[in-house]
This record gives structure tokens, sequence and C-alpha cells, in this order.
């Protein structure tokens, strides 16, 4: 019994995306745990800036649709004045400067952008459409991470990372750069 051409192909198809698929969500769900976390850490390291209480003050006085709004359209003028900015350092051969630039404008945006959300969410909570948004991503997330604990690779290296984060933290205060200076002199004698 032969298999048809379509279904021989989405077999095929199915068996090399199914590991990519599976990679990607993992990678996905572990900048989801730590990065977002690091990242809204640094965002109420910034709400001690003076122009965060401002904010909080502005959008107290500000109706539900409004906050929505302005949540929003702070971010429209600059993501292509930021992409231009990438383009540009790319085409001119400042390939390191590109990638602080790229990294650090993301960390920044996402730690000022949970900020601001952490201030606006109970006023964006108030508009019926955000709320249901909200809460369709959030079950979305939610869906995501259950998925992911039923798959046992997810489950070894989701342990392997506690375990490493014990090992750091075990460590002490100059841990990793103990490590670092290690590192340095183990490739400064493979070099010589």
């Amino acid at each position: 019994m032969s298999l048809s051409r379509p279904s021989l192909l989405r077999r095929l198809a199915r068996r090399i995306l199914s590991p990519l698929v599976i990679v990607l969500a993992v990678l996905w769900a572990l900048l989801d745990a730590t990065l977002w976390r690091w990242l809204s850490a640094l965002g109420r390291q910034l709400s001690h800036l003076r122009f965060f209480a401002w904010l909080e003050r502005q959008i107290d006085r500000m109706s539900p649709g409004w906050v929505v709004t302005v949540f929003a359209v702070p971010f429209v003028p600059l993501i292509p004045l930021l992409k231009v900015t990438e383009l540009w350092l790319l085409a001119n051969g400042h390939y390191f400067t590109a990638i602080l630039f790229i990294v650090g404008t993301k960390v920044v945006g996402v730690a000022f952008s949970t900020r601001v959300f952490a201030i606006a969410k109970p006023k964006m909570m108030q508009v019926r459409w955000f709320a249901w948004l909200y809460g369709v991503l959030t079950e979305l997330v939610e869906l995501g991470h259950r998925t992911l604990e039923g798959i046992s690779a997810w489950r070894a290296t989701r342990d392997w990372l506690r375990r490493a984060k014990a090992r750091i933290t075990a460590g002490g205060r100059g841990f990793l750069r103990r490590k670092w200076e290690s590192a340095r002199r183990w490739v400064r004698r493979k070099a010589s």
C-alpha cells in the first residue's frame, strides 16, 4: 500500500517541523520566564524616576479610552526610527554597535513598556475590547505553558536551569567574575 504524495509530504513536514516547533516553544518559554521577569524588575527600578510619577498623575486624570491610546501611540513613531537606525548601522559595517543598539533598545523598550503597562493596566482594563483581548492573550500564554509542562524535554530543561541558577547563586558575590576570569585564563593558555 503506497501513500499518496500529499500525505507523504505532510508526514515529512510534520516530522521535520515538530522538533523545530518544540525548540522554538521552549526558547520562547525560557525568554518569557526569565527575561520578562528581569525586565519587569528593571521597569520597577525605572519607577523611581520622576517621569513615572508624573506619568501616573497624568494617567489618573485620563479616561480609560485615552489611556489605551496613550499606551500604544508613543511606540508607533519610534519603531520606524529605530529600524532605520539599525539598518544604517548594519549598512555602514558597524555590526557590533548595531547588535548593542538592537539589544539595548529591546531591553529598555520592554522595561519601559512593563512599567507603563503596570501603571496604566487598571484603567485600560475598563475598556471592554482591551480587557477581552488581554484575557485571550493571557489564556494563550497559559495554554502554551501547560503544553510545555507536558513535554519531557521542557521539564528537563527547566530543571537544568533551576540547578544552574542554584549553583550560580550559591557561589555568592563575585561568582560570575571568578568564572569569567577562569575562562579568560583558559583561553590564554590555549592561545599560547
